[in-house]
């Protein structure tokens, strides 16, 4: 439920980047959002995907800017994770894939800084309340 809930926030998010635009340096809200939610949990990525498909089409009147990348960052996540194990290294250079696509679109490097730290934190957030659900029996 958690994850359907950020997924508002993504689009509320794409609200706000197409509405202040030119005004602010700002991260891409709906893109920190999404991606944050693949690198926390990999199995999302059948919905991920296509509203991240959706967010290029609306941002950039293309679906060929980000969507690729993270298309591609999902399938390596997917792949490392089955032949070598799950690992930070792995979502790092998800991420990394992921974001890179934002700079080769124009996107100026403070608000693509902030875009890296937004999806950090996130994921930061939903991976330790992730992994605090089992709590050890006294």
């Amino acid at each position: 439920m958690l994850y359907y809930m950020l997924a508002l926030f993504a689009w509320l998010g794409l609200l706000v980047n197409m509405s202040f635009a030119g005004a602010l340096a700002q991260p891409d809200w709906a893109l920190s959002i999404l991606l944050a939610i693949l690198l926390s949990k990999r199995a999302t990525w059948y919905w991920v995907l296509p509203l991240i498909g959706l967010h290029d089409y609306l941002l950039f009147w293309s679906v060929w800017v980000c969507f690729p990348f993270v298309a591609l960052a999902a399938g390596v996540l997917a792949y490392a994770d089955i032949h070598l194990a799950p690992g930070q290294h792995q979502r790092w250079l998800a991420l990394l894939l992921g974001c890179v696509s934002l700079l080769f679109a124009g996107m100026d490097m403070i608000s693509w800084l902030l875009t890296l730290a937004l999806t950090v934190w996130l994921w930061s957030m939903l991976s330790s309340k992730r992994d605090k659900v089992y709590v050890e029996p006294i």
